[in-house]
């Protein structure tokens, strides 16, 4: 089976996004002020500075908005391969569920980034966003089939919430149309199902382990 109409899901990715965060005309103050009510939701309780655990991650601190929106990357004060505002997010966003949700969520934002640092090599990167891909489509569907739990109802990296807050400014969103162009005309293969929860990179085995 070809994966030709995942590639078309992602052009109409970057067609909401373009609606989405007002691409057509946005400018690097709408861009600031769009991420800033994007991630500065900070829930009673939590500071900015981050150092807090929630459901059992180290929340980063949230960076500066200006600063972070400034370049294409933006701020990842953990190295983990995670924009600071995103994981936060992520954190937040997931934390009454499955730690394991909050692991597909980070391996989703850290192909993001992978693909927009180089449109170019687009056709190399692409198998990065497919295996966290088909890592959510095992926990979203397939899971029961193999004795685990179904731990997500959706697809993040075609949810609109992850999309505004990982392709938040006309820079993140452009680099996103070059790799999409990049693809353009492409089938791929789709992975088999039982060799879908290999595509996860993070330690499945021990927190299938956890409860939630």
């Amino acid at each position: 089976m070809k994966r030709k109409a995942v590639v078309a899901a992602l052009s109409a990715l970057a067609l909401v996004l373009s609606f989405a965060v007002g691409f057509s005309g946005c400018d690097s103050k709408s861009d600031a002020k769009s991420s800033a009510n994007a991630g500065d939701d900070i829930p009673s309780g939590y500071t900015k500075e981050g150092g807090e655990i929630v459901n059992g991650f180290v929340l980063p601190p949230y960076p500066d908005p200006k600063i972070n929106d400034s370049t294409l990357l933006g701020i990842d004060s953990n190295n983990n391969g995670v924009r600071d505002d995103v994981e936060r997010w992520l954190i937040f966003k997931y934390k009454d569920d499955h730690r394991i949700v909050t692991e597909i969520g980070f391996q989703t934002a850290r192909a993001a980034q992978i693909i927009i640092k180089d449109p170019s090599k687009a056709k190399e990167t692409y198998p990065i966003l497919d295996a966290a891909q088909d890592c959510n489509w095992y926990f979203e569907n397939y899971a029961n089939l193999f004795n685990d739990h179904i731990l997500i109802d959706h697809d993040i990296i075609a949810s609109t919430a992850f999309k505004t807050v990982q392709f938040n400014t006309k820079e993140r969103i452009k680099a996103f149309f070059a790799y999409d162009k990049a693809l353009s005309g492409e089938v791929y293969e789709l992975t088999p199902i039982d060799e879908l929860k290999s595509q996860c990179n993070f330690d499945i085995d021990t927190l299938l382990k956890e409860t939630k």
